[in-house]
């Protein structure tokens, strides 16, 4: 199932990531956002499980060199930045935040800049003001509506991945592409179990509408689709490809977010959103371009 090229593995994981944006914006009216993801990714833990079925994959989660990493990548990597991302769709339409999402690599260049000293080129510079501009007609757009408010706080929680991908980078090598995905799924639990028992004790009961088939339907896809399916084709790609190329691809997920959105009825074509997600997306291009050819 996961032996394929790394070329497909990417396409694959493009694919799940615009769909995954998509149904978890069809999820929001019928549950509490930690909730539904907590229950996603112990669906996807599970399918993993089965997957490894008696080989020593599955115990190499419990090390203790790979653990405390995991921890990290799970709590900032999925729990914490996607439970603000399910919370902003309540306001905004999944295109506007996968473009929002574009954002990440601005936080990627001032973090490179403080932690590794790298300065800009002003090619860097251009392409970000690129991104900059394209997300910031998407945000405009929405003015002071809570449109606005849940494209912001999109834009607020992409610091999030940039430090998940440091604990990412540290995962001794002998972890498959397969491992790495499980590990991210079940140790984003403890977090999105604690915020779930927070959440209860400060609102009351949480939100889980069991009687409505379709939020099953979307919280198994979510699962399948994202958690087990999309990071496994991720990391197998970025294993065995250069991280640049596979990082280009997958930054044109909005185009295909944008399509289903609009045939799910969620959002409507707009000549803003059009030129911003050609900004946006167009700005990250050059920016990826220039780490691909650095690493050369």
């Amino acid at each position: 199932m996961f032996k394929i090229l790394p070329v497909y593995a990417v396409w694959l994981a493009w694919l799940a990531t615009s769909i995954n944006v998509v149904i978890s914006k069809l999820a929001v009216p019928y549950v509490t956002s930690a909730l539904f993801l907590f229950f996603a990714c112990l669906i996807a833990t599970l399918c993993f499980r089965i997957y490894f079925g008696n080989n020593d994959e599955w115990e190499k989660l419990f090390r203790k060199d790979v653990w405390p990493l995991a921890l990290g990548m799970g709590t900032v990597g999925t729990a914490l930045p996607m439970t603000i991302f399910m919370v902003a769709l309540n306001y905004t339409s999944p295109v506007n935040a996968a473009i929002a999402n574009q954002f990440e690599i601005i936080y990627s260049l001032i973090l490179s800049a403080i932690i590794l000293k790298e300065r800009p080129t002003l090619k860097q510079i251009g392409g970000s003001m690129l991104i900059l501009l394209g997300v910031g007609m998407i945000v405009l757009e929405g003015g002071t509506t809570l449109q606005a408010k849940g494209d912001l706080m999109v834009i607020g929680c992409l610091w999030m991945y940039q430090v998940s991908h440091i604990f990412a980078k540290k995962l001794p090598t002998d972890l498959s592409p397969q491992t790495i995905a499980a590990a991210r799924a079940f140790y984003a639990m403890p977090a999105l179990g604690i915020l779930c028992l927070v959440l209860a004790f400060v609102q009351g009961p949480l939100q889980f509408e069991a009687n409505v088939p379709t939020l099953w339907i979307i919280l198994l896809s979510s699962a399948l689709i994202n958690y087990f399916l999309g990071n496994s084709y991720w990391y197998q790609a970025i294993r065995n490809m250069d991280l640049s190329k596979a990082t280009a691809i997958i930054l044109s997920y909005p185009v295909m977010t944008y399509v289903l959105s609009v045939a799910f009825g969620q959002d409507r074509v707009t000549l803003i959103k059009i030129i911003g997600m050609i900004l946006a997306i167009g700005g990250a291009y050059i920016v990826t371009g220039i780490v691909k050819g650095a690493k050369k």
